[in-house]
C-alpha cells in the first residue's frame, strides 16, 4: 500500500487479543495497523503475529497493507519494565534500538538485517554528502514511522528526527512524522527544523486541546501554501495526514448532539459512523486530509467504520453542520 490510508486499526490496550483483533479487524476490511514500541501500553510483537496470520488467510503481500509504529521517548515508558532499547544510550542509539526491536517485532520469522550497521553503511556511502533518499526500500520496512511525543529538550528531539529521517533514506521507512504535538509553535519549530517533513500528526481529539483547531490550518497545503513544496508537475501537495485518535470514547456529547442525531437520519448512519465520515472528510478543512484511527474489538463497529470511509462525500452544508457542533464556527 503506497500511499497513506483513510482507515487504521489501532491496537493500544488491547494485551493478550491483540493478534486475533489484528486478524478479525482485517477480515473486516482494515488493510492498516496502527501500534508503538512502548510495551506498556502495546504488544508491538502480537501485532506482528496479527499481520502474519491475516496475510495467511487473506493472501496479502506486503504491498497489501500498512504497518505504523513509533519511536516512544523514555519520559513515555515504563522505566521498570522492558524496554525496546537502553535508557541511557544516546538518543540516536535509542531510536537505532527500537526500530530494530519493531521490525523483530512486527515481521517475525523473517530475517532482520542490523539497522545501526546498515545507516552507518548508507552515510558512508554518501561519503558526507547531504542524504537523500536511496534506490527503494529494504526487504523488511516500515510504512510510516511516528515520533510517539517531543523528547524533553528540543536538540534531543532533533536527534531522533535526524535518525529517522536516515531511516527514510536508507529506504526502511516510507514516511515519518509526530504523535502528540499539541502545540502551533512547537509543531511549527519541528516542522521548520526538519529535512524531511513530516506526512502523519497523530493527536488527541478532544475538547481538552480545543480539537487542535489551532493546529489544523498548518496541515494543510490549501491554507498554508507556502509551507508545502509543489511537486515537479505542478500539482498541490497532499500536507499532512491527521490522524485523530480517542474520537468517539473521548467526545461523548457529540455522538449525542442534535446535529450528530440529524445526520444519521438523514443518511442513515449510526453516531460514531457520523463522526468518522466527518474525519474522513477532512473535518471541514479546506484541503485537510483526515485518517480515522480506530481501536474498537466490537465487529459490528469495525464493519461500520469500514462503512463509513467508503461513503459518497457530503454537501458542504452537512459538514458545516457537524463542524458547528464541534468548533462552533
Amino acid at each position: 500500500m503506497a500511499s497513506s490510508p483513510s482507515l487504521v486499526y489501532g491496537t493500544a490496550w488491547k494485551d493478550v487479543r491483540t493478534a486475533d483483533l489484528v486478524l478479525l479487524a482485517f477480515v473486516h476490511g482494515f488493510r492498516a495497523v496502527d501500534t508503538a514500541a512502548q510495551p506498556k501500553h502495546y504488544r508491538e510483537d502480537l501485532v506482528g503475529r496479527g499481520l502474519q496470520a491475516a496475510a495467511l488467510q487473506l493472501d496479502l503481500r506486503r504491498h497489501d497493507y500498512w504497518v505504523q509504529t513509533k519511536f516512544t521517548p523514555a519520559a513515555g515508558q515504563d522505566l521498570s519494565g522492558a524496554l525496546p532499547y537502553n535508557p541511557d544510550d544516546p538518543v540516536a542509539e535509542q531510536v537505532c534500538a527500537s526500530f530494530q526491536s519493531s521490525l523483530r517485532n512486527l515481521f517475525p520469522d523473517q530475517d532482520i538485517p542490523n539497522v545501526k550497521r546498515a545507516l552507518a553503511a548508507y552515510a558512508e556511502s554518501r561519503g558526507g554528502k547531504e542524504k537523500h533518499r536511496g534506490p527503494g526500500l529494504q526487504p523488511t520496512y516500515i510504512d510510516s514511522y511516528l515520533l510517539h511525543s517531543p523528547l524533553l529538550t528540543l536538540e534531543h528531539t532533533v536527534q531522533a528526527w535526524r535518525v529517522m529521517e536516515l531511516l527514510v533514506d536508507a529506504g526502511f521507512v516510507r514516511e515519518i512524522g509526530f504523535s502528540n504535538v499539541y502545540s502551533p509553535e512547537i509543531f511549527s519549530a519541528l516542522y521548520g527544523l526538519a529535512r524531511i517533513k513530516p506526512s502523519v500528526l497523530q493527536n488527541r481529539w478532544h475538547s481538552s486541546t480545543g480539537h487542535d483547531v489551532s493546529l489544523l490550518s498548518l496541515l494543510s497545503p490549501s491554507l498554508s501554501p507556502n509551507t508545502f513544496p509543489t511537486y515537479a508537475d505542478g500539482s498541490t501537495p497532499r500536507g499532512i495526514v491527521y490522524q485523530p485518535f480517542w474520537t468517539l470514547t473521548g467526545n461523548p456529547a457529540l455522538l449525542r448532539s442534535e446535529s450528530v442525531v440529524k445526520m444519521c437520519i438523514k443518511h442513515d448512519l449510526t453516531p460514531a459512523q457520523v463522526v468518522y465520515a466527518y474525519v474522513h472528510q477532512g473535518l471541514g478543512i479546506a484541503g485537510l486530509t483526515g485518517c480515522v484511527l480506530t481501536g474498537t474489538s466490537d465487529e459490528n463497529h469495525m464493519r461500520e467504520a469500514v462503512a463509513a470511509t467508503q461513503l459518497e462525500p457530503w454537501s458542504e452544508e452537512d459538514i458545516s453542520m457537524v463542524r458547528q457542533e464541534v468548533y462552533g464556527e
